[in-house]
């Protein structure tokens, strides 16, 4: 008897912390559902939707005003999740650079199809969009298991001016941690079990990331490397080659000075005094020499991006809406610079 009295409070106990646990998920859910509508978005982009891994994703179906998403969640056309044997597919992951502005010419990973097409290529070549606006290298990285479902064969990895943008080097936390969610970025280690992660935080052992202050001179983008690290190991442990880019910008690159319309286009991070140029240009240098560093660790592919404009700054008010997004123009550029990289690499052949 003492013995299916024992089994029974067993099990009635697991049957409480299971439930216990399936509660606490649901009102985390909720709860982070509610901060992304009521404080952490404005609504400027609607085809841009809640995800509680990863932060907030695109809409699948959503087709208004030059913006066309498919049925995956990607930008443009419908895809088989089944890759063709026949075919090579790569994914492009990014940002606002990646998603492109309106119109279906306007991506990069569109260009670079049409300009694939063109070339007397031995394989079929296929581009995914997987660019999402306003995404760093946290959200990228949390959404990687879910776009390695899609078998790509290269990653091309553009990412950075979001990290650049909210990585103040006076004010840095060590973010360097593993994280079950978006939302639990810097929270300390999440376990993975919301009954642990809410009792330590409950008793206070869930400390906050120690804050760093640093001299733009000596500055590293910590966080920034351990996100790249983990997207490109996870990459390569599936058999994706994975391809990195610098980050092109209209920030002239030469001395001597930038048109009127530029100086007008260029955006600056909260913590720079607008104007402050010449250390905008640091910034940009040291996440450009991260990227380049990060290539040579991991033994992967890197594609000049930056380069591809160094002839251009009389330009770069054609080739750039703002500091960091390419026009149509500035995407052809892109397109062809990462075509020609990649044929280079005998990455296509």
């Amino acid at each position: 008897m003492k013995r299916y009295t024992f089994i029974s409070a067993a099990g009635a106990t697991l049957g409480a912390l299971a439930g216990a646990e399936w509660y606490l998920r649901q009102r985390d859910h909720v709860n982070n559902r509610d901060r992304w509508f009521h404080e952490g978005y404005d609504g400027s982009h609607p085809y841009n939707v809640f995800h509680n891994r990863s932060g907030w994703e695109l809409m699948p179906g959503y087709n208004v005003a030059g913006i066309r998403i498919n049925q995956y969640g990607f930008r443009g056309d419908d895809i088989s999740k089944r890759k063709d044997p026949n075919v090579v597919r790569i994914m492009c992951l990014g940002d606002s650079c990646t998603f492109g502005t309106s119109g279906d010419e306007s991506p990069y990973p569109y260009q670079l199809k049409q300009r694939l097409d063109t070339m007397d290529l031995e394989a079929d070549y296929q581009t995914i969009n997987a660019g999402v606006e306003g995404h760093a290298t946290i959200n990228a990285l949390l959404r990687l298991p879910r776009l390695l479902t899609f078998h790509p064969d290269v990653l091309i990895i553009y990412l950075g001016w979001n990290d650049m943008w909210i990585g103040n080097p006076k004010h840095y936390p060590d973010m360097r941690r593993k994280t079950q969610s978006y939302w639990h970025y810097g929270n300390g280690a999440q376990t993975g079990l919301r009954l642990i992660d809410s009792a330590k935080d409950g008793l206070g052992l869930d400390a906050p990331p120690p804050i760093g202050s640093f001299d733009i001179d000596v500055f590293i983008p910590t966080n920034f490397e351990f996100n790249m690290e983990r997207i490109i190991r996870t990459a390569r442990k599936a058999g994706v080659q994975v391809v990195l880019t610098t980050l092109p910008t209209l920030i002239p690159q030469h001395n001597g000075q930038p048109s009127l319309l530029c100086l007008e286009k260029l955006h600056y991070p909260a913590f720079f005094a607008q104007g402050d140029l010449e250390r905008i240009k640091e910034l940009h240098e040291i996440y450009d020499t991260s990227i380049r560093q990060l290539a040579m660790r991991e033994d992967v592919e890197l594609i000049d991006l930056n380069a591809a404009f160094s002839d251009q700054d009389t330009k770069g008010d054609t080739y750039f809406s703002n500091t960091w997004l390419p026009s149509v123009e500035g995407n052809q550029i892109i397109a062809r610079a990462l075509a020609d990289g990649l044929y280079e690499r005998e990455i296509v052949r």
